[in-house]
């Protein structure tokens, strides 16, 4: 039987930290359909996230976003290790944008780092 050495044993792992890596330019697209110029922002993430995360992750967005007019309808997807944000004004600047996620990103690594930290 193999016994740690220390006496602990964890079941429950701390999740890794994800981070953005990259707005993904070459796959912007721009809808001239609407009333507005709408488009979609594709980012590249570190890592392919859990579904825990990708939840906490949509939970936080709309918490941010929901007393900022301009982006407050907005639309978020997460696959595999990408985020897809959708009905963007185009009057929103790209470093905005940038920041507004990964503000959301951190807070989502942070809940699941306390939540983690609370099971163990």
């Amino acid at each position: 039987m193999n016994t740690p050495t220390d006496g602990r044993i964890e079941f429950i792992s701390t999740p890794q930290q994800i981070q953005i890596k990259r707005i993904l330019i070459t796959e912007i697209r721009v809808s001239l359909d609407t009333p507005h110029i709408l488009y979609q922002v594709p980012f590249l993430l570190s890592e392919p996230p859990s579904r825990t995360w990708k939840k906490v992750l949509m939970e936080s967005w709309q918490s941010l976003t929901q007393h900022k007019k301009h982006v407050s309808k907005s639309v978020m997807w997460v696959f595999h290790n990408r985020i897809l944000i959708n009905n963007l004004p185009i009057e929103l600047v790209k470093k905005e944008l940038e920041n507004l996620l990964s503000r959301a990103i951190d807070y989502t690594n942070e809940q699941l780092k306390l939540s983690s930290q609370r099971a163990i």
